[in-house]
């Protein structure tokens, strides 16, 4: 098995699809009792040793770690039950891959919705919505009726930003821009990692009351709090903030309709002055959709809870909603990983 690979039968990959809720709880569960950790910590336990650590019987503890086994998520050395290479680069919260945030939003929010996916296809809407409480008609409304799944739901997309974002960093340069506003903006991640980037820079983050809040208590660098500000708003009824000449709509174009889509970004060029930029970065499918596999798991989602109209679009897609916004010259980048591509609208 070369590194980073995972070879299974045809026989072994159907039961995981079959099982897949099963397979999701033992990697949760043992998220859930450090046993990751543990056993890095310990260089390895065997089952009564595991029982003892997390504080269960060694029939429970027994069943945990043959599930995990037979996942490949860990290995038997000398009798005693070890970490996979896989484990240790993505599931020790010491390291910078740690896929924990990623699991917490499934478990909490996500998975209880999907079972009404083929509802939500039948609908063509967000049945799924049904099992979160609260105002509004799409998970990031209703999410404000709950601080702590809220917080859950940004922690993970801060996590997902925080990796995703280096590469926009890496590839565009922002230094001929002054004052960017970010769209949707979440816990400020973005933002004032751009700031930090970018000393000269003013960047706004625009994004609903409740979780702005959240974002201006990340900014305690006193130099960066006067570069970075948080200005709450509605994307669909409020003006945008004045005086910017980019636009990051990072992350939103996979929550709606093409048209919705379209009438935004319409927005965002309006408010921009001439020579102004709109970024526009997102997981994205192939043209041909046939893949990614990310991008084919994520979609549901989109349908079934997050918006009802929403899923991983084609950078295509995004090529001609920017051209049918109004942009005169579109830039496209592919190929940045996690499945994302960004595409660059220039009025």
């Amino acid at each position: 098995m070369a590194s980073g690979t995972i070879t299974v039968s045809e026989a072994d990959y159907l039961r995981i699809l079959i099982h897949g809720t099963t397979a999701f709880e033992l990697l949760r569960t043992g998220l859930e009792f450090d046993l990751f950790e543990r056993l890095e910590a310990a260089e390895g336990m065997d089952v009564e040793e595991v029982a003892e650590a997390i504080g269960t019987e060694a029939q429970p503890a027994r069943i945990l770690l043959l599930g995990l086994a037979s996942l490949r998520l860990l290995e038997k050395k000398d009798n005693k039950y070890v970490n996979s290479e896989m484990v240790r680069r993505k599931l020790l919260r010491s390291s910078p891959r740690f896929l924990g945030p990623l699991v917490d939003i499934q478990a909490d929010i996500i998975n209880r919705s999907l079972g009404d996916f083929a509802e939500s296809m039948r609908q063509n809407t967000n049945v799924g919505l049904r099992h979160i409480e609260g105002p509004g008609d799409t998970l990031y409304e209703r999410l404000t009726a709950h601080p702590e799944l809220q917080e859950v739901f940004y922690r993970n997309m801060g996590d997902a930003s925080k990796k995703a974002f280096a590469q926009i960093l890496d590839r565009y340069d922002f230094s001929g821009l002054h004052h960017v506003i970010d769209i949707g903006g979440g816990d400020g991640t973005n933002s004032i990692e751009l700031a930090r980037r970018y000393p000269h820079l003013e960047v706004t983050v625009f994004d609903q009351e409740s979780v702005t809040r959240i974002a201006a208590q990340r900014t305690e660098d006193a130099e960066l709090s006067k570069r970075v500000h948080f200005h709450p708003g509605d994307l669909f009824t409020d003006a945008l903030p004045e005086g910017a000449d980019g636009i990051m709509f990072f992350h939103i174009f996979e929550i709606w309709s093409l048209e919705r889509n379209t009438e935004l970004l319409r927005k965002c060029y309006e408010a921009l002055p001439p020579g102004g930029v709109c970024l526009v970065y997102n997981f994205v499918s192939n043209d041909e959709g046939t893949g990614s596999m990310s991008g084919g798991l994520v979609s549901p989602y989109f349908l079934t809870l997050a918006s009802g109209e929403g899923m991983t679009y084609a950078p295509k897609d995004m090529d001609k909603a920017i051209r049918d916004a109004g942009f005169s010259r579109v830039e496209r980048y592919d190929g940045l990983g996690f499945s994302h591509s960004l595409v660059v609208g220039h009025k």
